[in-house]
């Protein structure tokens, strides 16, 4: 069995995933929910094998490395930290949006 990692999600992705649910909210109420739990489903399967997605910005150090998971219509964006086994998420992105600048 695959050796599973520790999935959190760090302020900004949350503060990103509630304004994305809140804008879907706006034009969709019934499918706010279901917006919701498919990106929190798709974030939590990052427990096993989260190398897997692309490279976005590529670090000297491994554990600052960003890579991007799309969840179409969005982009997951978050750094696998191995002394840790953690998988933090760091931002979550409309695909047609900008992708952030800087990650900290």
């Amino acid at each position: 069995m695959p050796p599973t990692y520790h999935v959190v999600i760090l302020p900004r992705a949350s503060q990103d995933i509630v304004a994305l649910c809140t804008h879907v909210e706006q034009d969709s109420p019934q499918n706010a929910a279901l917006v919701a739990q498919e990106l929190l489903d798709s974030i939590d399967s990052l427990d096993i094998f989260p190398h897997r997605y692309k490279v976005h910005l590529n670090r000297r150090d491994p554990s600052r490395t960003v890579r991007s998971m799309p969840v179409p219509p969005f982009i997951v964006y978050y750094r696998v930290v191995e002394r840790n086994r953690a998988v933090e998420v760091m931002a979550v992105r409309h695909g047609s949006q900008r992708q952030p600048k800087r990650f900290p």
